[in-house]
């Protein structure tokens, strides 16, 4: 599993759904966490930590912003060889399933439903975690 010091990147277009993610991720026992309210900030700002000890090592983006979505930051992070393998989650809505079709052919790391649970949350960084960690048991 992630280290509860792994700097945690949240990005959606609205406060309150950060703030809950970001309280739902302080639960859960995560120390350093950063927020953006769109791609083009949330970009910036893995590319600034990419350059201090403080590294991105997990984005979760909600996938319906305006401007560039988070399907399209998801594009962009893995055009850039440093961050073609960072553990990214999208959060979505139930009904954006052919978007969903299309983050996994761009390499999402996993998907989170609005609503959800603190649960769901953590099964869901597990997974991301074991998705790029294959050979190290969480």
């Amino acid at each position: 599993m992630f280290a509860k010091e792994t700097h945690v990147l949240v990005v959606d277009d609205s406060l309150n759904i950060r703030r809950i993610i970001v309280d739902s991720l302080q639960r859960l026992g995560f120390v350093k966490i950063t927020t953006a309210e769109d791609a083009v900030e949330a970009l910036g700002k893995v590319k600034f930590f990419a350059k201090t000890p403080h590294a991105i090592g997990l984005v979760l983006s909600d996938l319906n912003m305006p401007g560039p979505s988070g399907l399209d930051f998801l594009r962009q992070i893995r055009t850039e060889a440093d961050f073609v393998t960072l553990p990214f989650l999208l959060v979505t809505t139930e009904s954006e399933k052919g978007a969903v079709i299309e983050a996994a052919a761009a390499g999402v790391s996993g998907y989170i439903v609005k609503p959800f649970n603190l649960d769901t949350l953590t099964v869901k960084i597990k997974g991301a975690w074991k998705k790029h960690h294959p050979e190290v048991a969480s």
